[in-house]
């Protein structure tokens, strides 16, 4: 079943003087579910060289294949993954795309919202990543040279918003304050607006948070 969305009224922070109105993070990483997957022979393995990054699609045997009470079982499921060996845990599942030959886009995999599942495991681990790691980010850093107090954007890189334009919500990962010019990663807040996948595709992190995302998936 395609991920629900709550409405959000979300006020965008820019000083000291606004309280921030965003639910916090409330997963850890200790506890994420864990599922093993099950491996077949005849397994069939996509490299997407249109990503920035290096992005698998693993077919899934039927087993694997989640199940939804509004819709049938699509006839291909692949799990899309940051890894290129199968994927022993949900949590290193970006999400499942349904793909049929026959679509009238042609046969080509498309990772678009009609055609995406969305994973809450791995988009838990998503924000653990970013909340641990967003302090040493050289994109993070270079808002400091800009801005010393208040709350910015954690932006999704998929859709850059102008120079001096905020990002649609769609395409904020989160937010965080910045205190005397030091960014506080406990006061991350997650963003609830935003799209794993939006009809301009997977998002995109940053190249050290996306490193640092990979290298946590591995140790999984």
């Amino acid at each position: 079943m395609f991920a629900t969305r709550n409405s959000i009224i979300y006020h965008l922070c820019r000083s000291t003087k606004t309280t921030t109105t965003l639910s916090p993070l409330l997963c850890s990483a200790t506890a994420l579910p864990q599922r093993q997957f099950t491996t077949v022979p005849e397994r069939r393995l996509v490299r997407d060289t249109a990503y920035p990054f290096p992005l698998y699609y693993h077919l899934l045997p039927p087993t694997s294949t989640p199940t939804s009470t509004t819709t049938s079982i699509p006839k291909t499921t692949y799990a899309l993954s940051f890894l290129p060996s199968f994927p022993q845990h949900t949590r290193q599942v970006v999400g499942y795309l349904s793909h049929s030959p026959s679509d009238s886009e042609g046969s080509d995999l498309q990772v678009k919202p009609n055609k995406f599942t969305e994973n809450d495991a791995f988009n838990n681990v998503l924000h653990i990543i970013i909340q641990q790691n967003l302090a040493d980010d050289p994109m993070v850093q270079s808002v400091l040279q800009q801005q010393l107090e208040g709350w910015t954007h954690i932006a999704d890189y998929r859709n850059p918003a102008p120079y001096g334009r905020i990002p649609l919500p769609e395409d904020i990962f989160g937010s965080v304050q910045i205190v005397d010019g030091v960014i506080q990663p406990e006061s991350y807040q997650r963003m609830p607006t935003h799209r794993i996948v939006s009809s301009l595709g997977l998002f995109q992190l940053s190249d050290h948070l996306h490193e640092r995302l990979v290298h946590h998936l591995k140790s999984l």
